[in-house]
């Protein structure tokens, strides 16, 4: 507090400005006393003395006219009142700092004045405090508000914008020109009946939703597990284009229910929403991009995969065409075993373009195809060899595929080319599923002459080497049957390095 205080005293007691002025000179108070004969003159103080500190007046000076006046002013008042008016000061005094001093006749009310004006002065300074401190606050606050990204927002029972922050200039409006207005002046027009709840909560009147199902509104005014959360809606520019539309995610919860009471503002009328607009249109057309490239390498090696196999059949077809002029039962055998392996590769790669899981094949119906294939290469007579098919349905990646078709055509070849010598003719081929991650291949020959020993050393070495590539292990088995077993792992994401693209 500062060493002299400037005393604005408008009193309609003449005599009680006498004795005040007396009792400062007598106390030595540092006190500077400006005393007004009437309205004019106390107007024409305050405006031209700026360092007045306080105010003390009574009801009475200018017929009361000064003291209806106090709230206009900027400082802290002292109200001398009579006994009996103490209802008419406490509808004049509104500041928390002024206070009122009952008058005694014979004027023994001024010296307890000082200490009234001390206390006056005190708290006003301490609410100058505070208030210089929640000013920095806000003022902090609204820096953080206004350099944010998003869109912060505060609408009033109504729907009506009391507050935006400077990110709405995305949009081409300034803060300025929304407060006022209805939020659907940011909202494409087709979006507003979907999130208001002028229309939303019609519809659902009487309707116990629950937190789940609960709507998600832009004026929104609930809170907790029932507050709006990742609503998109599409925002509309103040000068509409049809090359601009912005998507955003609205996040939105009830301003006054948030804190648990009623605020003064908003006393007799509804409550307001707090919102935050997030952009999310460069995410939504990032992610349309990234959805495009990747149908687009889709199609290139679904159309890489339809080529190649267009290419292994134009082989194939050559090598039937050489096997048309031979006569060496021998190098017949091996061509149609190559032949085989060509086609098999085919079949996956044909597999491969027509598969609705991209880069997975169906077993079923692939071995299905690939065992009627062969059969047909090596002109089987179905009607004197029974072959018999048991599969499972297991979706395996293309690294598997590929080996998996030749060891089938490799172990169905060294049966195939004994046709002429067996008595029995009937083969069995089972694929099924172990487990969740492991899968079993049977071929059984009801011939004794199938077995490992009538595989030639290269065919041998070939089907050791698939097995290692499926990081399987097999068997022979004779036991008035031979029967080749195959047991491999499932894997999709990381195959072997050795592995068939």
């Amino acid at each position: 507090m500062k060493g002299e205080i400037t005393i604005l005293f408008a009193t309609a007691v003449r005599a009680e400005q006498e004795q005040f002025s007396e009792y400062i000179q007598l106390n030595k108070l540092s006190y500077k006393l400006l005393l007004p004969a009437d309205l004019k003159e106390a107007d024409t103080f305050l405006s031209n003395n700026k360092d007045i500190d306080i105010i003390v007046t009574d009801l009475h000076f200018a017929s009361g006219a000064f003291a209806d006046w106090l709230s206009l002013w900027p400082h802290p008042a002292i109200i001398l009142a009579y006994y009996g008016e103490e209802s008419k000061v406490l509808e004049i005094i509104h500041d928390e700092s002024s206070s009122f001093l009952m008058r005694d006749a014979q004027y023994r009310h001024l010296g307890s004045l000082p200490a009234m004006i001390h206390k006056v002065l005190g708290v006003n300074e301490s609410i100058k405090r505070q208030n210089a401190h929640l000013q920095l606050s806000e003022k902090r606050y609204m820096n953080l508000m206004n350099s944010l990204p998003d869109i912060v927002y505060t609408l009033d029972g109504d729907g009506r914008f009391v507050y935006v922050n400077e990110a709405i200039s995305q949009l081409g409006f300034t803060p300025s020109e929304l407060i006022g207005k209805h939020f659907s002046t940011i909202l494409h027009q087709d979006d507003v009946p979907k999130v208001s709840r002028r229309f939303v909560l019609q519809e659902l009147q009487g309707v116990r939703t629950g937190p789940e199902g609960a709507p998600r509104l832009f004026d929104e005014r609930r809170t907790g597990n029932r507050m709006t959360k990742h609503l998109v809606v599409r925002l509309k520019p103040k000068s509409p284009s049809p090359y601009f539309e912005t998507s955003a995610v609205v996040y939105a919860f009830g301003e006054v229910a948030s804190v648990g009471v009623t605020m003064p503002e908003f006393d007799g009328g509804s409550i307001g929403t707090v919102g935050i607009i997030r952009d999310v249109s460069h995410h939504q057309n990032r992610e349309e991009q990234l959805e495009k490239e990747l149908s687009l390498k889709e199609t290139l090696l679904k159309e890489t995969y339809h080529r190649i196999k267009n290419n292994l059949q134009i082989v194939s077809s050559l090598l039937h065409l050489y096997l048309g002029d031979m006569n060496d039962p021998e190098a017949k055998a091996i061509l149609y075993n190559v032949q085989n392996h060509i086609e098999s590769i085919s079949l996956v790669h044909e597999q491969l373009f027509s598969s609705e899981a991209f880069e997975k094949i169906e077993t079923r119906s692939f071995i299905h195809s690939l065992v009627e294939q062969v059969l047909q290469t090596y002109e089987v007579d179905t009607t004197t060899v029974v072959v018999d098919i048991v599969c499972d349905s297991v979706l395996i990646g293309s690294q598997q595929a590929i080996p998996l078709s030749l060891v089938i055509v490799e172990v169905l070849a060294v049966s195939l080319n004994h046709l002429y010598n067996r008595e029995k003719n009937a083969i069995l081929v089972r694929f099924v599923k172990l487990d969740d991650q492991t899968v079993q291949l049977e071929v059984s020959d009801s011939s004794l002459l199938f077995a490992n020993r009538h595989i030639s050393e290269m065919g041998t070495t070939i089907i050791e080497a698939l097995c290692q590539q499926l990081k399987g292990n097999y068997t022979w088995k004779r036991d008035g049957k031979s029967t080749f077993i195959l047991s491999f792992p499932l894997f999709f994401d990381k195959p072997d390095k050795n592995s068939y693209a």
